[in-house]
């Protein structure tokens, strides 16, 4: 492990800060776009049996909030590490009343507060941002979902690999971007170039006893006159922002330099011949226990 890991706490395992008003709405918007990418709440899962429900790291609350709304006849948990998002999840809920919507405050590289056997179908989504991976936190959370998962129960890992492009400045930040959480632990890659989380995905499952397990791949495409261009611009608006203190804190760029590659890849997302793919896998399997 670098010293630079060894530095890093768990509260501070973030690429970027869990308690910002600006990461929550981020969030929100981020995941209406995946839902949407993935072509809905559930993609291939049979649901007819599935009750009660359990949303990790669930961030504002959205996938959550509209699997509430939508099935009113199931029981929906969301438990986040950031009392700011869980707040604005609870008031939403009551706010629609969504009385079959659940959220806690709860540190997920922990045990999880819950009873054997409690849920149908866990989800996971994008997580790979707090989860070093050489202290055991894969292989921990996995254990743990194995454990409050009901036998036969789902276990669904979403998870993504960094943006590709055909822009010069966006590339360029991109791979210090790349490179901080690298030197951070937060990537499976040996060479900083990519996340690399998404080949494990099937592992981790595998590896914690599930079975049956599938994956299913999917893209966003981010190009301009895409769909989906323009959320895509409003995410990097702030998630790049808001990444800065990592680039600082690994000693691979100056804020000047970050500063400069910041604003030119914003005006280079904008031109017409921007062209843009964003790679998601996700893998479910069931538990065997």
């Amino acid at each position: 492990m670098s010293d630079l890991q060894n530095n890093v706490t768990h509260e501070e395992a973030y690429f970027t800060d869990p308690e910002s008003a600006s990461e929550m709405a981020r969030l929100t918007k981020q995941a209406r776009l995946l839902t949407r990418a993935m072509g809905g709440r559930w993609m291939d899962i049979n649901r007819s049996t599935i009750i009660d429900v359990l949303d990790l790291a669930c961030g504002p609350g959205e996938w959550a909030l509209e699997m509430a709304s939508t099935y009113p006849n199931k029981q929906i948990t969301g438990v986040d590490v950031s009392q700011l998002m869980i707040d604005y999840a609870r008031f939403q809920a009551t706010q629609r009343s969504l009385f079959n919507a659940h959220f806690h405050t709860m540190n997920i590289l922990q045990s999880l507060d819950f009873q054997a056997d409690a849920f149908d179908f866990i989800n996971i989504r994008l997580i790979a941002s707090f989860m070093f991976r050489s202290i055991d936190n894969w292989p921990r959370l996995l254990r743990e979902c194995v454990r409050v998962a009901r036998p036969g129960g789902i276990i669904r890992l979403t998870d993504c690999e960094w943006f590709i492009s055909n822009s010069p400045m966006t590339e360029k930040l991109f791979g210090l971007c790349t490179r901080a959480i690298h030197l951070s632990g937060n990537t499976f890659s040996q060479d900083g170039r990519q996340l690399a989380v998404t080949p494990m995905l099937k592992r981790f499952l595998r590896n914690a006893g599930c079975r049956n397990i599938q994956h299913k791949a999917f893209v966003v495409d981010c190009s301009s006159g895409a769909e989906s261009h323009q959320s895509f611009y409003e995410d990097m608006l702030v998630f790049l922002k808001l990444l800065q203190p990592l680039v600082l804190h690994t000693g691979i760029a100056s804020q000047d330099e970050i500063e400069l590659l910041y604003t030119k890849a914003l005006e280079e997302m904008n031109n017409e011949d921007f062209n843009c793919l964003w790679y998601y896998l996700t893998t479910w399997g069931e538990n065997a226990k």
